[in-house]
């Protein structure tokens, strides 16, 4: 199944499924990005995730630039938004891998400030995995030579189907009750 997006891009949505849930896999773009529920409908990645891949040696490789309207100070890129993408990225390697999972926690080092409208690059990798804990490192490099602009490292925890079931359940709760417990 695939779609076009507003930019004119094909958005495929393969008939397979994905972490053995019988969950529909994520839609992708032709530059093979997995689209968050809120890049669905735009059909591209609203953060400027333009590629990703897996490597042979399981290393997530993703090609990128921050949108201007991500601009922070005059022609870097705004903090929030670099924090942002290496959360998406660094949790695309799960997925990438057939593995819903989501961010448990989450560290990131800003190098060098991040220029808007560049040609970035994100490596992205698992240090090791403990039962349903993924602990995912990743580096944000300018392209193309190469030099050092964010760090990040987390856990992401394997979730299956009922995950935002149960979630929904929880939040009415909240609403029902009034309490945040």
């Amino acid at each position: 199944m695939s779609t076009t997006g507003t930019d004119g891009t094909e958005v495929t949505a393969p008939n397979g499924h994905w972490a053995g849930t019988g969950m529909p896999e994520p839609p992708r773009t032709a530059g093979g990005v997995t689209l968050c529920g809120g890049c669905r409908a735009l059909g591209a990645c609203r953060l400027g995730v333009e590629r990703e891949r897996l490597d042979e040696g399981g290393v997530a490789r993703f090609e990128l630039s921050c949108p201007r309207s991500h601009e922070g100070g005059p022609d870097v890129a705004h903090g929030g938004w670099t924090a942002a993408v290496l959360d998406d990225c660094l949790g695309h390697l799960p997925l990438l891998h057939g593995v819903m999972s989501v961010t448990a926690e989450l560290t990131v080092s800003f190098v060098k400030p991040v220029p808007v409208e560049r040609p970035l690059e994100l490596r992205v990798w698992a240090d090791r995995r403990e039962g349903s804990r993924w602990y995912i490192a990743g580096e944000m490099t300018l392209a193309p030579g190469g030099a050092v602009l964010a760090r990040a490292c987390g856990i992401w925890v394997t979730r299956d189907r009922s995950h935002y079931a149960r979630h929904a359940k929880w939040l009415a709760g909240q609403v029902e009750d009034g309490e945040g417990q």
